[in-house]
């Protein structure tokens, strides 16, 4: 038996210890003499057991119970401890070796055991000698169409010493007639169902039948189990036909309320002072597929090595893709406690979809400020709320939860209310469909509408009952599993992985970018393509990179991006101006990178709201910085001695003015002081008559009109400059 069967049996050795109950009670009617008194509370606890009980299962129960027994404070209360007895599917019939199960359940009736009230619950079938530890129990719940029995499938043979130990375990509990046990053993035995002339029914054998019918006390007989095989009852009718089982209940919700105790205290427990080995997978940052695939990847090597029992969870994410998230949900409601158990912890948000995550581990914590659900950085639509709603509902009947909560974290639509059981006082939070849903509604008792709009605190999720606990960090939450080794920590290469969380830091895309837009004008106030421009680009690769590791880069940021330098660059070398090229171009560079920044395109709930806020602050603040930078630049950076290295020396004053005239192809001096008419409106550059001749001219940064008249007031080189003549 492993580390972490040892824990999933001490635990279960502490909680089924307290099977002892009075003997001699009746057991038609285990659920009276149980009953809780309306209005107590009854602490409580669910251990899964874990079948087949093999090796040394028996020794190292017996011992981790005899420490978790010591620990138990004294209480006037019987605690209740709920053992769920799961086979798994992949062992068939065995669930354990019979001198294993007659051990523990010899330990189990033991008196030492009085003050824990033990209740066996049955899920699903169950056969084999399992069933001898289930009838040391106080107290069997079983579901509906599940069944118990045929004790002595898979014996080659039943010998005189597994039916007499049989006979002791069922004498001492008498939760089920001692008949009807040794018919689970031995297909051959017949048990017949008697009622007493002076009242009263037994079920016995053969040979007591008979006595019976000499002694004439039989008024009425009824065959039970004929011979030929074991006897093997439904959940039905231990319950409505024999009695033998207190109550039905197929999941954790019906169970707890069998009990009077809140669901919330039905959650696997587990056992202190045990060892586990610990692996640890972080789920940050936006939910994509490629995040999925790397934590189910990671998941999934954890149970094909059994590198690891447990599974810890670290996430803090503002939401994601619902179908990514969702494959995570099946993941972990998939996994088997009993050889890896997750255990999830909500560092400061698990918005959206994110929570449905942390929620399908076995066990969840949380910060006590932390946000769970509420709207997030993906909006759902209808049908996307629809799908998840099945969904969900699936997993809440694998995990034996209520869904209406789960549901309501992800839908702001769906009304929760918190209904109170009438005499107990146990709370559950429900909505309408499923409250009717409920074996008998009427009981509840409708109290206040729940608003989870926004998503619910950490304390608020431990009110609750979604969550465990909470807790300050992390590393609290693992303490109480008592590590002895260090956590592994799950990473495909230890450089990929830092490079990974490097590219994910929001600090690293505001540089990035500030960086490209640097570089990007430096490079456009110089002649050519130089180290400026090839700076610029990889900025902007880096910036995007960073970006989709985010997982809010997409085909149509790329193509927003790529579209609007192609605008820029026509409208810079091929059509001059500030045109519609030009503007559209800007345009769209600048919503490409508010849109890499973010999930979506057009905020439609309030985190997005608050996320397009961001976005802009990030690009005004980049935007603000570059502006700076230039000013210095202009005003000290030419002055420095590596800008003076690598630049050459502007040409003298005195000298501007016959480069000019070198480079000029024509001469127009003689147009100084002229006047003539635009024949193209100037923005600022154009064309204009001056006299004969029809020149390109420019204005002093004045939008001029075709057909103005205009005058030449300095001509250098090839340049003319012109001013109005009327008002403009």
């Amino acid at each position: 038996m492993n580390r972490l069967q040892r824990v999933s049996v001490a635990a279960w050795v502490w909680a089924v210890a307290a099977a002892v109950a009075v003997e001699g009670e009746d057991p038609a009617a285990p659920a009276e003499a149980n009953a809780v008194p309306a209005g107590s509370a009854v602490a409580a606890a669910l251990v899964s057991v874990p079948l087949p009980l093999t090796g040394t299962a028996d020794a190292q129960l017996m011992a981790s119970l005899d420490r978790l027994l010591a620990d138990l404070p004294p209480s006037d209360a019987r605690p209740i401890v709920v053992l769920e007895f799961q086979r798994e599917e992949s062992v068939g019939d065995h669930t354990g070796d019979f001198e294993r199960a007659l051990a523990v359940a010899r330990y189990l009736a033991s008196d030492r055991f009085r003050r824990v009230r033990t209740v066996a619950y049955i899920p699903s079938t169950l056969t084999g000698h399992a069933v001898l530890p289930v009838l040391a129990c106080e107290e069997i719940i079983i579901a509906p169409e599940a069944q118990l029995g045929a004790a002595g499938r898979g014996e080659p043979a039943v010998d005189p010493t597994i039916l007499a130990a049989y006979r002791e375990i069922a004498e001492r509990r008498r939760t089920i007639p001692v008949a009807l046990v040794l018919a689970m053993l031995d297909p051959a035995l017949t048990v017949v169902e008697v009622q007493l002339v002076g009242g009263g029914t037994r079920y016995v054998l053969p040979e007591e039948l008979a006595q019976l019918r000499a002694e004439a006390k039989i008024w009425k007989e009824e065959q039970v189990v004929a011979p030929g095989d074991w006897a093997l009852l439904t959940g039905r009718d231990l319950r409505l036909k024999f009695g033998f089982a207190s109550h039905l209940a197929a999941q954790h919700s019906e169970l707890a309320d069998a009990l009077q105790v809140p669901v919330a205290a039905l959650r696997d427990a587990v056992a202190a002072g045990t060892a586990w080995r610990a692996a640890r997978v972080d789920i940050r940052g936006t939910i994509t597929s490629r995040s999925a695939d790397d934590v189910t990847r990671s998941v999934r090597d954890m149970q094909a090595g059994e590198s690891a029992n447990l599974v810890a969870v670290v996430v803090d994410s503002p939401g994601g893709s619902p179908a990514p998230a969702l494959r995570l949900v099946n993941l972990f409601a998939s996994l088997d406690g009993r050889t890896l158990r997750s255990v999830a912890y909500v560092e400061s948000s698990a918005r959206s979809v994110a929570a449905l995550v942390a929620l399908a581990c076995d066990e969840t914590y949380a910060a006590e400020d932390a946000i769970l659900g509420g709207p997030g950085d993906t909006a759902l639509d209808a049908a996307t709320l629809g799908d998840l709603r099945a969904a969900l509902q699936e997993v809440a009947r694998g995990r034996q939860r209520d869904w209406s909560l789960l549901v309501a974290l992800v839908d702001p639509q769906l009304e929760v209310y918190r209904y109170r059981q009438e005499g107990t006082g146990i709370a559950r939070y429900l909505c309408e469909a499923e409250w009717q849903q409920l074996p008998d509604p009427g009981a509840w008792k409708r109290e206040a509408l729940l608003d989870l709009r926004g998503g619910i605190s950490g304390r608020q999720a431990e009110e609750y009952g979604v969550l465990r606990g909470t807790a300050e960090s992390f590393d609290v939450v693992m303490r109480r599993f008592n590590l002895q080794d260090p956590i592994a920590v799950a990473r495909r290469n230890p450089l990929v992985s830092a490079i990974e969380q490097l590219g994910s830091e929001p600090w690293l895309a505001r540089v990035l970018l500030f960086v490209a837009f640097f570089a990007l004008i430096s490079e456009a106030s110089t002649p050519g393509l130089g180290v400026a421009g090839f700076i610029s680009g990889l900025s902007f690769l880096l910036f995007f990179w960073s970006q989709f590791l985010n997982g809010t880069v997409g085909w149509l940021e790329l193509m927003l991006f790529s579209g609007g330098l192609a605008c820029l660059a026509l409208e810079l070398l091929v059509l001059p101006g500030f045109g519609i090229f030009g503007v559209g171009g800007a345009v769209m560079v600048l919503a490409s990178i508010v849109l890499a920044s973010q999930t979506f395109i057009f905020p439609r709930n309030d985190y997005q709201f608050e996320q397009l806020s961001r976005s802009m602050l990030t690009m005004v603040v980049a935007c603000a910085g570059i502006v700076s930078a230039l000013w210095m630049m202009r005003r000290y950076l030419a002055e420095s001695w590596l800008i003076r290295r690598v630049m050459l020396p502007s040409p003298a004053e005195d000298l501007d003015l016959d480069l000019d005239q070198l480079e000029s192809l024509v001469d127009w001096e003689h147009l100084e002081g002229q006047e003539g008419v635009t024949t193209t409106q100037l923005t600022p550059s154009g064309k204009a008559r001056i006299g004969d001749d029809v020149v390109s001219v420019l204005s002093d940064g004045v939008l001029i009109r075709a057909g103005a008249r205009v005058r030449v007031v300095q001509v250098r080189g090839n340049r003319v400059l012109v001013e109005p003549l009327e008002e403009v």
